[in-house]
Parts: C-alpha cells; structure tokens; sequence
C-alpha cells in the first residue's frame, strides 16, 4: 500500500517538474548591433554576447520555471520561426501593425506598451563626407539615387513613406561598403550600429553621420502567439520582467561594451 502511495506520489511529481519548466526559445539577428547583441555569426557568444543578449536572458531570474535558449538567424528568419512558432520570442522588434501575424507585442489596453519596451534606438543618416546629401528632420535632400537599409528592417518603410528609393542589404558592413563606392546616396542605420561601425573600422573614416536623427522608437521583445495562447499569464510575466530589468540592469549592462 505504502509502494503504491509513494509510486503515486512520484508520478505526480514528476508531471508537476516536467509542467514546472517553460522553455522560452528566443530569435535575435545574427549580426552586430552594437551593444545589443556582438558578434557576424549565427552562434550565441560565450562571453560578451551583447547587453540585450544578456538582459533577456536574465528573464529566468524574474519568471519562475522559464529556462531561456537563445538563437541566433537572419533578422526575416526570426520572424518567420517565430511566426510558425518554432521560436517562443525575438528581439529587438520595433512596432509594426502588419508584425502581429508574426507574434505579440506587450498591450496595455488595447495599445503597445512602451513602458514593457526593451530599449530605444534612434536611426540616422550616413553619407559619404563632401557630398550634398542633407537632411532636415522632415525632408531629404541633394541628388538622391537611393537610400541603403538594413533588409527586412522597419526603417525601409519608412523611408518609402518618405517618397525614397530603398536598396536593402543584410548587413550594416554592405550598406556601407555600397555607400563609401557611390551605389547609394546615404544609408539609414541604427545610431549605435552606425557610430560603432565608423568608430571601429577605419574604411569607414570617408563617412559621416547626418544630423538631426531620422527616427527614433520603442523597441520589444515580441512573444509568438503560439506561446502566448498557451501560457496567457507567463507572457505578461515576461513582458513585466523585461521592464524591469530594462530599469534595474540595461545601463550597467550597455556601459561595459563602451570601455
């Protein structure tokens, strides 16, 4: 009797523990943003991986019973494994209306919680030095061929509600590689990408930043609505902890790429 009580008491148990731990599989680019995620290659670096690599990560320290795994793919690919729900999460995700086929943002009723953000990014123009490219904050200016972006990237929309021609490519390195050989009149970038890349590499020191700043946004972990139907409150959970750890963690963790 006492066998079968304690056998009973195991299976539950072992249910209980198996039911107990989530994983969260998360998607992020496979190339530099700088200081968000390092590193042109499709592994999770060991050490340094970058500040929202390892924010996200500490998820597991906020959310009871998450386990967190990381990978990394073309920035379109996260989107597409978190749409077929092969991925639980990717990041860093701006607010697009037509992303939510893809996954969920944070909402607060019934908008996108900018307070549940992971960060806020500002996008600039690029141009090559002693060219007439200008920018005003609303208009762009001088002879304009096409402007460079980042593939698959929110900002492309944007510049075509701009009325400009859009050449994509899929790293930070080409758009800039077209720009310094005349193939594109400027490119739009990340600011931290951006200055990273002119700060680094000194191919690049016949480029120049644009001022004001093109954009700036909101950016979100977005959470597939795979894994959102099937754990409702675990989401939100992780939206609140992200928040939390933006506040508590990101700055100290963004410092130590800048030393």
């Amino acid at each position: 009797m006492i066998n079968k009580i304690l056998l009973a008491f195991l299976i539950v148990f072992s249910s209980f523990s198996v039911q107990a731990e989530i994983t969260f599989t998360v998607a992020y680019e496979n190339k530099v943003q700088f200081p968000y995620y390092m590193g042109e290659t499709a592994k999770v670096l060991a050490e340094k991986p970058g500040a929202a690599v390892e924010l996200v990560k500490l998820i597991e320290s906020k959310v009871p019973g998450i386990k967190v795994e990381l990978k990394r793919y073309p920035w379109k690919r996260c989107l597409s494994e978190l749409e077929q729900g092969n991925a639980s999460g990717a990041f860093n995700a701006s607010y697009k209306e037509k992303r939510l086929k893809f996954g969920a943002y944070p909402l607060k009723d019934g908008s996108v919680d900018t307070s549940r953000r992971l960060t806020t990014i500002a996008y600039s123009f690029y141009k090559k030095k002693g060219t007439d490219f200008s920018w005003d904050g609303k208009k762009a200016s001088g002879k304009i061929k096409s402007i460079g972006a980042p593939r698959g990237y929110s900002i492309v929309g944007d510049l075509k509600k701009l009325g400009l021609k859009v050449t994509e490519a899929n790293s930070t390195e080409a758009n800039l590689k077209k720009l310094l050989a005349g193939r594109v009149s400027a490119v739009a970038l990340q600011e931290v990408t951006g200055d990273y890349f002119l700060k680094e590499s000194a191919q690049f020191n016949d480029l120049e930043k644009v001022q004001p700043p093109l954009k700036t946004k909101p950016y979100y972990l977005m959470i597939s609505n795979q894994f959102k139907a099937k754990h409702p409150k675990v989401a939100e959970q992780i939206w609140d902890a992200v928040a939390e750890l933006r506040e508590q963690k990101l700055q100290g963790l963004t410092e130590k790429y800048f030393q």
